[in-house]
C-alpha cells in the first residue's frame, strides 16, 4: 500500500513539475512575442543622427515582429547610406550598423553634394558643415581631385571650410595647374595640390609644429611642394618668415 502511495506522490510531483515547465515556457514565449523595442543601438553613423534614423525607420512594432530585411532596404534608400545591417534579440535590443558614403564636398556651381562613390545629390540641411568647392575646376583636374579627396580622412574634411581651385602662376604662366587653396575652419589657409593631397591629413600636427617654431598663429601653410619642408607665412605678406630655416620646418 505504501509503495502505491509513493508512486502516486511521485507521479503527482512529476505532473506538477511538467505543468510548471509548460507554464514557464509559455510565459517566456509570451514575453518574447510581446517584447517591445527597449533599446536601439546605432553605430557607423556620422552625418545621420540617431534620432533622425529612428524616426525615419518608424520603429513602433514589437521586437519580434520587426522585419530587419525591410528596415535594411529602407536604410539603403538614403543617399548617405552605403551599407546597412540590422539585427535584433529577444531582450528587445535592435542593433543598426551602417556605413555612410564618404562626403567629399559641396560643389557650389552644381548645387550638389559630391560623394566618394561618385554619386551626386541635391544639397540640404543634412550636409551642414561640409567643405564647399567655390569655383570652376577643369574636368581633368576635377576628376583627379575626386580621387585624391578619397584619401583625406573624414575628420580632416570636417576641418575644411572652402576649397578653391588656385593654380600656381608666375608672370601669367601656369606653374602648377593642380593646386588648390583650402580655407580651414580655424581661419588658416592651406595651399596644396593633388599630388600632395594626403599631407592635409597631418594638418593639425604640421600646424602646431610651424606655430611653435614661427610664433605666427594665423596664416598660410604651403603643402604643395614635394619637399618635406612645410612653409608657413602671414597671408598678407608674400614672404616666408625667416626663423633660422627660412620659415620651413
Amino acid at each position: 500500500m505504501k509503495e502505491k502511495k509513493k508512486k502516486r506522490k511521485l507521479r503527482l510531483r512529476g505532473l506538477i513539475l511538467i505543468i510548471l515547465v509548460i507554464c514557464l515556457i509559455g510565459s517566456l514565449a509570451f514575453y518574447i512575442i510581446n517584447a517591445p523595442v527597449r533599446k536601439v543601438l546605432i553605430t557607423g553613423n556620422n552625418y545621420l543622427k540617431d534620432n533622425y534614423l529612428t524616426n525615419y525607420l518608424n520603429i513602433n512594432e514589437l521586437i519580434m515582429r520587426l522585419n530587419t530585411k525591410k528596415l535594411q532596404k529602407k536604410l539603403l534608400e538614403l543617399d548617405l547610406v552605403k551599407e546597412a545591417h540590422i539585427s535584433k534579440n529577444i531582450f528587445g535590443t535592435l542593433k543598426i550598423k551602417i556605413t555612410e558614403d564618404k562626403i567629399l564636398f559641396y560643389n557650389y556651381n552644381k548645387n550638389k553634394i559630391i560623394f566618394g562613390s561618385g554619386k551626386e545629390v541635391d544639397y540640404n540641411s543634412t550636409y551642414l558643415g561640409v567643405p564647399t568647392l567655390i569655383n570652376y575646376v577643369p574636368d581633368e583636374v576635377y576628376n583627379e581631385l575626386l580621387k585624391k579627396m578619397l584619401k583625406v580622412n573624414d575628420e580632416t574634411i570636417t576641418k575644411i571650410s572652402e576649397i578653391e581651385y588656385s593654380p600656381s602662376m608666375i608672370e601669367d604662366k601656369v606653374i602648377d595647374d593642380k593646386r588648390f587653396l583650402f580655407r580651414m575652419n580655424d581661419g588658416n589657409k592651406v595651399y596644396i595640390n593633388t599630388v600632395n593631397m594626403e599631407k592635409i591629413n597631418n594638418y593639425l600636427e604640421i600646424y602646431d609644429l610651424v606655430v611653435n617654431k614661427n610664433g605666427l598663429v594665423k596664416g598660410c601653410l604651403y603643402l604643395d611642394s614635394n619637399s618635406d619642408n612645410k612653409y608657413f607665412n602671414d597671408c598678407e605678406e608674400e614672404k616666408i618668415i625667416d626663423n633660422d630655416t627660412n620659415g620651413d620646418v
